[in-house]
This record gives structure tokens, C-alpha cells and sequence, in this order.
């Protein structure tokens, strides 16, 4: 009994000095036993981070490329309004020359889109000059100054082009002409 008391407290006091003695090595399987287990689970987790970083990399190329296409279609419809814009103008010195025609309206086709255009007169009559320098009046009528004598009129000329994807685009101009008296 005395030697199984002796035996007890040598194994007390060597698990004093190291408070899990063996327990983790004695109880598990050796891992360092199979290096070729970890060398594949090491390749595994290395495919993984390449999988997702390659998905990232596609999912970002397919995003950026779906913008630029919808920018590409906004930059045409916006082309197409502008076109349209010019085809206003001219209507609006059409409209300048018969006063008899009041306002035109109409969808017309530009290449493959439809824009619909409006051209109105904003004043009845002729605005006469008085011959005093308007406020930005070299935007309007030249530079620096407006004209001594004459009148004009003005025209509000607005378009609205479509895209075939829903795409829209809305132009305003307000257009003056200068009438010169003889």
C-alpha cells in the first residue's frame, strides 16, 4: 500500500508540473502521420479561394460590360433626339416664313428610332426691339448687343426620343429668329 501511495503522489506531482500530461497525444490519432492528408486538403482550400476569386472576376467583367452596353444605347437614343432637335428647327423657320401654320406635331422615325417632335410659336405677334442691350444678348442676337431697329419671334421646340430597350431621352430648345425691318 505504501508503494501505491508513493506512486500516487509522484503522479500528482507530475500533474502539477504539466497540468494535461499526454492527454491530447495519447487520446487523438497522430496527424503527423499522413502528410499527404494535409498536402490535399491544403490543395482543396487553394482551389476553393480560386474558384470564388475567378466567379468574382466574371461576375465583375459581365456587370461593367452590361453598363457600357446600356450607356452605348442611351449615348444613340441621345444622338437620335438631337437629330430630331435639327429637324425642329428647321421646321420652326418653315413656321417662321407661313404665320399661317400655328403649331406642328408628329412622331417621325430617325434611323431606327421614334422620336416624337413638337414645334410652337410662344407669341402670337412679333415682338418689337426698343434697342436697348437685352440681358445675354450675345447667346441670343450676336455680339454684344441686339439689333436698332427690327422684332422677333419665338419658338418652343421639343423632342422626345424612344430606344428600343425603353431607353428615353426629352430635348428642349427655345429658339429665337430675328425678323429685320426694311
Amino acid at each position: 500500500m505504501k508503494k501505491n501511495r508513493k506512486s500516487e503522489v509522484e503522479r500528482l506531482r507530475s500533474y502539477e508540473k504539466n497540468f494535461f500530461p499526454n492527454l491530447v497525444t495519447s487520446k487523438l490519432p497522430k496527424f503527423n502521420s499522413s502528410k499527404r492528408g494535409i498536402a490535399m486538403l491544403v490543395a482543396l482550400g487553394s482551389m476553393i479561394v480560386i474558384l470564388i476569386i475567378g466567379s468574382l472576376s466574371i461576375y465583375i467583367i459581365t456587370r461593367g460590360l452590361k453598363v457600357t452596353a446600356g450607356q452605348t444605347r442611351y449615348e444613340t437614343v441621345y444622338e437620335a433626339g438631337v437629330a430630331s432637335l435639327e429637324i425642329g428647327l428647321a421646321r420652326a423657320v418653315y413656321l417662321n416664313q407661313n404665320l399661317q401654320l400655328q403649331d406642328t406635331s408628329e412622331v417621325i422615325q430617325v434611323g431606327s428610332y421614334d422620336c416624337s417632335l413638337h414645334v410652337e410659336r410662344t407669341s402670337a405677334v412679333a415682338i418689337t426691339l426698343s434697342g436697348t442691350a437685352l440681358k445675354f444678348a450675345r447667346a441670343i442676337s450676336g455680339p454684344g448687343s441686339t439689333p436698332s431697329t427690327g422684332s422677333y419671334r419665338t419658338y418652343y421646340i421639343s423632342t422626345r426620343a424612344k430606344g428600343k430597350a425603353g431607353e428615353q431621352v426629352m430635348l428642349e430648345v427655345l429658339q429665337r429668329y430675328t425678323i429685320l425691318a426694311e
